[in-house]
C-alpha cells in the first residue's frame, strides 16, 4: 500500500542546538547518524527561512515487509516515535510533526517481456487526466503530472539495476504503480474537508484503493490485453447486435491505430462511456496489442480497479 512519505516539524534554533547536544553531532552529520540507527529513516536540517527537521520514511524498509496493510500502522507509528525522541528526547515534538507528502504504491511481479510490452501499451492512452498531464520522456517510466498529484507506472526492477546495480528482495520483476500525494493536495484535503495532514489519515486501506482506482483506473482500464483477431472473437460471439459489434470493433481499430486522444476527440463522452462499459464487460482492454508485435495474443491485466 505505501511507498514513502515526507514529514517535518518546525525549530528554534535552541531546538536545532538540542538535537546537536542529545546526539553528540552536528547539524550536517545527522543524515548519516539516523541512517545508521534506523532502518527506513533518513534525517536533515533546512536552515532557510527559519529552520526544520525533514525525515523520510521508507515503510518497505522500516517494517521489512512488502505488503503494507492499515493494521501496520500502529508499528509504524511505535518506529517513528523511537526516531523522535532518540532525536528530540522529548515527547511534546512527536505532537508538531506535519506530513507533506506521501507515496502510495502497488507492485506486480511479472516477467520483463510483459513489463516491456504493458508499458509500450500504457503510453497510448489518454494524454490528461484529471488536470494531469501525461510524460512520455522516459522508456521505463510513464508519468501524469500536475501540482498537486504525480501518477506514474514504471519498472521498478529496471530502474534499481540502473541506478544502484542491484535488485532488493521486494523490487525483483516488479512493474509498479505509484500514486505521489504532494502537499499542495495534502493542504487542500485539510482545509477544505478536514483531513489533517498526518499519517494516520492516510494510512487506511481504502483510501489506498481510493486513489489507486481514481488516478489510475480510468486511464490503465480493466480487462485483458489481446490483439484484434482474438478481441474480435470475443466481441463476435458476445451478445451484443450485430451494429453493436462493429460499433465496439471500430471503436477498438481506432484507438489502436490513433491513440486514445483521438476518440476522445471524435466520440461525444456518451457513446465513449458506452462502448469502454462494454468492453469492460467482456474483459477486453481498450488498448490492443499490435498485430506486428511479437507477443502472445493474449496478456492478463496485472492491475483490477
Amino acid at each position: 500500500m505505501l511507498h514513502t512519505a515526507r514529514f517535518y516539524i518546525d525549530l528554534t534554533k535552541d531546538e536545532a542546538y538540542l538535537i546537536e547536544r542529545n546526539l553528540g553531532i552536528t547539524l550536517d552529520q545527522l543524515k548519516s547518524k539516523i541512517e545508521k540507527k534506523f532502518n527506513g529513516i533518513t534525517a536533515w536540517v533546512i536552515q532557510k527561512y527559519g529552520m526544520r527537521l525533514f525525515f523520510t520514511i521508507d515503510f518497505v524498509k522500516l517494517l521489512n515487509k512488502s505488503n503494507i496493510q492499515e493494521s501496520d500502522y500502529v508499528q509504524t507509528e511505535r518506529k517513528i516515535d523511537e526516531f523522535i525522541l532518540f532525536v528530540f528526547q522529548d515527547a511534546s515534538f512527536l505532537d508538531r510533526i506535519c506530513m507533506t507528502r506521501l507515496d502510495y504504491r502497488r507492485d506486480v511481479q511479472i516477467p520483463m517481456v510483459e513489463r516491456e510490452l504493458l508499458l509500450s501499451l500504457y503510453r497510448k492512452t489518454t494524454s490528461k487526466h484529471r488536470h494531469q498531464e501525461k510524460d512520455l520522456r522516459y522508456k521505463t517510466t510513464l508519468y501524469f503530472n500536475s501540482k498537486s498529484i504525480i501518477s506514474c507506472v514504471y519498472d521498478k526492477d529496471l530502474e534499481a539495476r540502473e541506478e544502484r546495480g542491484k535488485v532488493e528482495w521486494y523490487e525483483d520483476s516488479v512493474l509498479r504503480l505509484e500514486v505521489r500525494i504532494l502537499n499542495q493536495h495534502l493542504k487542500y484535503k485539510k482545509y477544505r474537508q478536514g483531513k489533517e495532514k498526518c499519517l494516520k489519515e492516510y494510512f487506511k486501506d481504502e483510501l489506498f484503493k481510493e486513489y489507486m482506482e481514481k488516478y489510475f483506473g480510468e486511464i490503465l482500464f480493466n480487462g485483458d490485453f489481446y490483439k484484434i483477431n482474438k478481441a474480435r472473437t470475443i466481441i463476435n460471439n458476445s451478445q451484443l447486435k450485430d451494429s453493436e459489434k462493429e460499433k465496439l470493433l471500430l471503436f477498438l481499430c481506432e484507438i489502436s491505430k490513433h491513440g486514445f486522444d483521438y476518440v476522445k476527440e471524435k466520440y461525444s463522452t456518451y457513446y465513449r462511456k458506452k462502448f469502454l462499459k462494454q468492453l469492460n464487460s467482456l474483459n477486453i482492454n481498450p488498448i490492443l496489442i499490435p498485430k506486428s508485435r511479437k507477443s502472445p495474443s493474449v496478456v492478463k491485466n496485472p492491475f483490477q480497479f
